[in-house]
């Protein structure tokens, strides 16, 4: 009789007729055992919009307040987005920007997480058995949000990469320079992209057999696009740094193929940036699997 598998390194995996569902389900109601949190008001997605934080953040530091509770709690929900909870990792690495520190609205974005997990406890990762009819082998989504930081003016890249419909790699986080426009941030957020693709495709050989074509990478950016097929704008791209023109290479040397997708069918979008309920709830709905 073959050993079942039902835990690693705190994710739960369970035997389904249609895959292999991971979640967090039982390390996440700790988290909100641990900080209180268990009967607190559901929140309907892990970050508030732009448009609702406009004038309501208090500038003021955490003085009387906790701040090693603030870093706790970003601590324990960073290693949740880290292992099956994706729809957490663009709030939880804006809570990571101010851990040294953080602010009163910063507490508050901090309970919003929590809230949010009190509402999605079993929300995980479906390993489908069948063959995604659309994308059986790997594919990504990659995006931008240009000059996001109000402090340093850096953009913030997304990316997740998917294996036959279920996402297995994703990120969140600053650029390490300034672009200098919108196509420019998309570039880069493209070629880290490429170089996470480039890794995962030796993974998928090793473990499987090498896959002859070039994986699919989706994005909204008609300018960013041509830009990687074609230097047309010389003046515009000639300042950016040579190894962010990886994904040029990569499309040459067909690890990828850059391909054009509506903005409003990027999945990456809600790693750059807090979007609306609607728009996030649409997003991880794809992505993720609530039994």
């Amino acid at each position: 009789m073959a050993a079942s598998f039902e835990r690693f390194l705190g994710a739960q995996f369970e035997s389904r007729p249609d895959g292999i569902f991971m979640h967090l389900a039982q390390y996440v109601r700790g988290v909100l055992e641990r900080f209180g949190m268990t009967d607190c008001r559901p929140a309907s997605s892990s970050g508030a919009s732009k448009d609702k934080h406009r004038g309501e953040e208090p500038d003021e530091t955490l003085l009387r307040a906790d701040t090693q509770l603030y870093q706790q709690i970003t601590g324990a929900t960073m290693y949740a987005s880290t292992t099956a909870r994706l729809d957490l990792a663009h709030a939880v690495n804006m809570l990571a920007r101010r851990m040294s520190v953080p602010r009163v609205c910063d507490m508050m974005a901090a309970r919003r997480v929590l809230r949010y997990l009190s509402g999605t406890v079993s929300l995980g990762l479906l390993f489908r058995y069948a063959r995604d009819p659309i994308h059986p082998s790997l594919s990504a989504y990659a995006d931008a949000d240009w000059a996001a930081d109000e402090v340093g003016r850096r953009s913030t890249s997304g990316y997740v990469v998917l294996y036959n419909g279920t996402p297995i790699a994703w990120h969140s986080g600053l650029q390490s320079i300034v672009a200098l426009s919108t196509c420019e941030s998309e570039y880069i957020a493209l070629a880290e992209c490429a170089r996470e693709i480039s890794y995962l495709r030796t993974v998928v050989a090793f473990l499987r057999r090498e896959d002859p074509n070039p994986t699919e990478v989706f994005e909204d950016n008609q300018g960013t696009i041509q830009l990687v097929e074609n230097p047309v704008h010389h003046k515009r791209s000639k300042h950016i740094e040579v190894r962010w023109h990886y994904i040029r290479l990569a499309q040459q040397t067909g690890i990828v193929k850059v391909t054009k997708v509506h903005t409003d069918d990027n999945r990456a979008d809600i790693f750059t940036k807090s979007t609306p309920a609607m728009v996030f709830r649409r997003h991880v709905s794809a992505l993720m699997f609530l039994p």
